[in-house]
């Protein structure tokens, strides 16, 4: 690891160059040498791959103007990087995030920035198994695909009384419809190779976005 002593010219750095990352955080830029990513050819790593490509392509195409909406966007809603609340996102940064999780749940790129609060949303209500080859996860009313956007992930079957972790869960990707029952069934077996019985206990999280 090193440590880069920035002059007054240098206002901020971030990012790749070659195989060293360079991070922002309280101490001030941080230089790190990257692993050599282990190759992988699955169908969520390959999708994964394809969705930066075409944001990093969105991204370039977009005028200085728009990239300053980015970076002021930040001072409106304050996204701070997940290790230490006190460092926010770059504009970037915040592109690229909430970008990748339009184009995992279906929706496509964002063109224009409002600024406007977050809609009242449908809470995550249940889930079950009961009908054969099913599993429908569902919501207290229709969902209003125009509105928000979620990720729901969910964990493989866990004791009763085990605290809620993380780790383990995955994601989920709905349908996109005004539906508030939804079958993913497809998407658990291709994670966790079986659908849980209908008396088993996960784990899950649902993110919201407007």
């Amino acid at each position: 690891m090193a440590r880069i002593k920035l002059g007054p010219l240098i206002t901020d750095i971030s990012g790749s160059i070659g195989m060293a990352t360079i991070q922002r955080n309280r101490f001030g830029h941080t230089l790190r040498l990257k692993p050599l990513p282990k190759k992988s050819e699955t169908p969520a790593q390959y999708t994964i791959r394809r969705h930066m490509i075409t944001i990093q392509a969105a991204w370039q195409a977009l005028t200085d103007a728009e990239r300053l909406q980015w970076d002021r966007f930040i001072d409106f809603s304050g996204q701070t990087i997940r290790k230490d609340k006190s460092v926010l996102l770059s504009g970037h940064k915040l592109y690229i995030k909430y970008q990748l999780f339009r184009l995992m749940t279906g929706e496509s790129l964002l063109t224009t920035i409002v600024y406007s609060p977050m809609p009242d949303f449908e809470k995550f209500d249940s889930w079950t198994t009961a009908d054969p080859g099913k599993f429908w996860v569902g919501f207290e009313d229709n969902i209003n695909h125009n509105n928000y956007f979620f990720l729901l992930k969910l964990s493989s079957p866990r004791p009763k009384d085990t605290a809620f972790n993380a780790r383990g869960l995955r994601f989920m990707k709905v349908p996109l419809s005004t539906d508030n029952e939804f079958d993913v069934a497809a998407e658990y077996i291709a994670a966790f190779g079986v659908l849980p019985l209908d008396t088993d206990y996960l784990h899950y999280s649902i993110q919201y976005f407007s």
